[in-house]
């Protein structure tokens, strides 16, 4: 499961050609170490995962949260809190029972309630309300949800989620979709438990490890902007067994020497590094560790912009004098 095996997700911090990991001197799984040590590239700006699905906001809550369903190692849909799940025969509700016993923690690892079915209706409504980032991907999926969001209701008991139980959450669409699960593993559709959203208030998703609850492998202990992520693992997680990695080290890295991956690994601050070809030290490395160097395959990036040069609407920009959207419109031409 990708939560749990930090090293799949750290992994991909920095796109690079070839990687070097120090777990690889171990030849079984009880010698590998129980430290992870490495960079980062970006700070989240919040974590209100609900609203904010950038990648430095999940790349954070993709290992302290879990929600019904999650990824293997293979990529497939398995479940995660929700212990079994059913879809009816016209593939148009999806019921969803819950493991029981889940908790909530805090950053300092108390124990705050338990993880219900409850929590995934307050997260829905705070994704609409929040008018989430990410909302676009269920917003057309979910029965109702379109109809709450554009204000054509502002009963969100229309919109097709509920509960069943404390332990059994159902959500209706509008029609079949075989790839819903997939969309259940997204930020978009974590639980959210409402006692702490509301005495949060304008602090909920605050980036700081006490703005958000745990229910995932770990819990954030520092978040310092430009310098320093740290995480340990959640003790009391209900998968414990199979998070490995005890504690992780992020620091953080502008990419501006890239050499300084290598020196940190050869002096044993990091557990992994990213190797450059290019680099001047690129060869005396490649002799020094030669086998323990994992190749990732080549890929490419295409970037663009259009411009809508005959805009009418200025609703989701800044500009509110004629001056201005006259301005801008002369700006694009």
């Amino acid at each position: 499961m990708k939560s749990k095996k930090w090293l799949l997700t750290a992994g991909v911090v920095l796109s690079t050609t070839a990687l070097l990991a120090a777990c690889g001197k171990a030849d079984k799984e009880a010698d590998a170490p129980t430290t992870f040590s490495y960079v980062y590239a970006v700070d989240p700006a919040s974590l209100d995962y609900s609203v904010a699905t950038r990648t430095s906001t999940t790349d954070v809550i993709g290992n302290v949260v879990d929600g019904l369903m999650e990824n293997d190692q293979y990529g497939n849909v398995i479940p995660s809190l929700a212990e079994d799940w059913s879809v009816s025969k016209d593939g148009l509700t999806y019921t969803y029972k819950l493991r029981k016993g889940v908790k909530w923690y805090t950053s300092e690892g108390e124990e705050y309630a338990e993880v219900t079915a409850h929590d995934f209706v307050t997260g829905l409504k705070h994704v609409a309300d929040g008018k989430s980032d990410g909302v676009s991907l269920i917003q057309n999926s979910i029965k109702g949800l379109d109809a709450y969001m554009t204000g054509e209701t502002n009963d969100f008991s229309t919109v097709g989620v509920k509960t069943l139980d404390d332990y059994t959450v159902e959500y209706t669409l509008n029609k079949p979709e075989s790839f819903w699960n997939s969309k259940v593993t997204t930020a978009t559709m974590l639980p959210v438990n409402e006692e702490f959203l509301k005495a949060s208030g304008k602090d909920y998703g605050a980036v700081t490890p006490a703005g958000i609850l745990y229910n995932g492998p770990y819990i954030l202990k520092t978040l310092t902007s430009k310098s320093l992520i740290e995480y340990e693992k959640n003790p009391n997680y209900w998968d414990k067994e199979k998070v490995k990695i005890e504690k992780i080290k992020l620091t953080y890295y502008d990419g501006s020497d890239q050499e300084s991956l290598i020196r940190s690994f050869s002096s044993g601050a990091y557990t992994t590094a990213r190797l450059f070809p290019s680099s001047s030290n690129f060869a005396s490395t490649l002799e020094q560790y030669g086998d323990k160097i994992t190749y990732s395959p080549q890929d490419s990036s295409s970037y663009y912009f259009t411009f809508n040069v005959n805009r009418q609407s200025y609703n989701k920009t800044a500009k509110t004098s004629e001056e201005q959207k006259t301005s801008t419109k002369e700006a694009m031409l």
